[in-house]
């Protein structure tokens, strides 16, 4: 019995690394959890900032979302309207011109964040 083989921690994924950073971080604000999360992607685990971004923004929207009966429908969604399924299933349709409108309602209300000051990306709306 003098044969061991070593043990390997699994390979986590950037959406893994993301989630358990925001995990962490949790009772942050929005703004700040997400930073410290694509500071942590880029300068930890050697990802690009925009690949850090993506993780990190698609890692918080899931974390926001559990337990919520609400969805995305990506199936129905086109790169001109995001198809939103309520918790009972009435879809809600929100076109370019749609979210735009929300971002500067937002924007007025002081409510779009820049999360990367220096970059000037990504804007977030703090609720």
């Amino acid at each position: 019995m003098t044969n061991v083989t070593p043990l390997r921690a699994p390979h986590l994924d950037a959406h893994n690394i993301a989630s358990a950073q925001l995990f962490r971080t949790r009772w942050e604000n929005r703004e700040n959890a997400l930073r410290d999360c694509i500071e942590h992607l880029t300068h930890h685990h050697d990802m690009t900032e925009e690949a850090a971004e993506l993780a990190a923004l698609q890692a918080y929207a899931e974390l926001e979302s559990t337990n919520q009966q609400a969805r995305i429908d990506v199936d129905a969604s086109t790169s001109h309207m995001v198809f939103l399924r309520t918790e009972d299933g009435r879809p809600v349709v929100f076109t370019v011109n749609d979210l735009l409108n929300v971002l500067q309602q937002a924007r007025r209300e002081q409510r779009a964040v820049v999360v990367g000051r220096d970059r000037r990306r990504p804007v977030v709306i703090e609720q």
